[in-house]
């Protein structure tokens, strides 16, 4: 029995140490588990952290090159030209 508590007690220490050497890491995995636990609350509660973005579709301009939403460029002639080249 004495050999037993002996045993238990090293095998404290040693977890006592490692978690003491290991200790930054320790307190990361345990805000990452809060961080993950909290945004699986909000999701589940209906509250997302933001509202739902639509996806918008890019189209390249044929004077500048640049590439712009599409409710930002017109049509003329057959050529896309965003609204900066069209003025």
């Amino acid at each position: 029995m004495r050999e037993f508590v002996f045993i238990l007690i090293v095998i404290g220490v040693l977890l006592a140490l490692t978690a003491l050497k290991y200790r930054k890491q320790i307190v990361g995995m345990i805000g990452v588990a809060k961080a993950l636990r909290d945004a699986s609350a909000r999701d589940l509660a209906g509250k997302g952290p933001v509202d739902r973005i639509q996806a918008v579709r890019l189209v390249n301009c044929m004077r500048c090159g640049n590439w712009v939403p599409e409710d930002r460029a017109r049509s003329i002639g057959g050529s896309i030209v965003c609204t900066k080249c069209r003025a």
